[in-house]
């Protein structure tokens, strides 16, 4: 091995060589390294074209003719290679359409606790109340004089009561007006289901807002026969006593029979 081969491994393994520019103190006298063999010029000279090295193998050399029709065929195929690598590169630096954003919907307000109380009478009337938890009124005391003053005091009745939530987990995420609309709605479609009235009282914000089967556009509104009303609560009449006036003249509008005499 010579020392430009050393030199050249020393290299590839990434060992640096340190060449110093004089005799160091105690170094060995310097001696000259073994040089490479020189290269041997060529002894015959390359031919200067493809038809001189055709020559020189002795082949025989197509026509002078021929080189105007290669060279009107070769620039044919350019077009054709320049074409698919512009197209190439068109589709990687094609700007991907936007997908399209889809609108989140906001989370709904949750709906404060409420309590719905229900009276039946016989199959004249389903009264559904709006009632704050916590408040003691005499609201069955007032809904028995507005009974007493139609003259439905003497009808069988029964009462329930619907309290929203319907469990109270304080882990669970309060639910919202259409989680409140939808079981409140579906409970009040099994009670008429389970039996028929003629008539329904929606008394209070609540039971208008999350019980109303149809929109409350009128005094009353049909529903698949039974008439729909929208009224003040109890605990509104209580705590505002002018709005009795107002009720006693809506019961008179709807009810003029059973209000008549009285």
């Amino acid at each position: 091995m010579n020392e430009l081969q050393r030199t050249e491994y020393l290299m590839a393994l990434g060992v640096t060589s340190y060449m110093p520019r004089f005799r160091l103190p105690l170094a060995a006298e310097p001696s000259q390294a073994q040089l490479p063999p020189p290269v041997q010029p060529e002894s015959e000279p390359r031919p200067a074209s493809a038809d001189a090295l055709m020559q020189s193998m002795g082949a025989p050399v197509p026509p002078a003719a021929d080189a105007p029709a290669q060279a009107q065929v070769a620039p044919a195929t350019v077009p054709v290679e320049v074409e698919r690598v512009v197209g190439s590169l068109t589709a990687e630096t094609r700007v991907p359409a936007p997908t399209k954003v889809v609108p989140v919907a906001a989370p709904e307000k949750p709906v404060s606790p409420f309590v719905l109380s229900c009276w039946w009478l016989g199959e004249e009337l389903l009264a559904v109340d709006s009632r704050e938890p916590g408040t003691a009124l005499p609201v069955e005391s007032l809904f028995g004089n507005i009974v007493r003053a139609l003259g439905w005091h003497q009808l069988p009745t029964e009462r329930d009561k619907l309290k929203w939530p319907l469990a109270e987990n304080p882990f669970a995420t309060a639910a919202g007006a259409s989680d409140a609309r939808e079981t409140c709605g579906s409970w009040l479609e099994a009670a008429c289901g389970r039996r028929s009235v003629k008539r329904i009282w929606l008394m209070g914000a609540q039971a208008q807002a999350y019980c109303a089967p149809v929109p409350l556009a009128a005094a009353a509104n049909d529903w698949q026969g039974t008439s729909v009303v929208a009224m003040p609560s109890l605990t509104e009449l209580l705590k505002e006593p002018s709005r009795k006036r107002d009720l006693w003249q809506l019961l008179r509008n709807l009810y003029p029979e059973q209000t008549r005499s009285r």
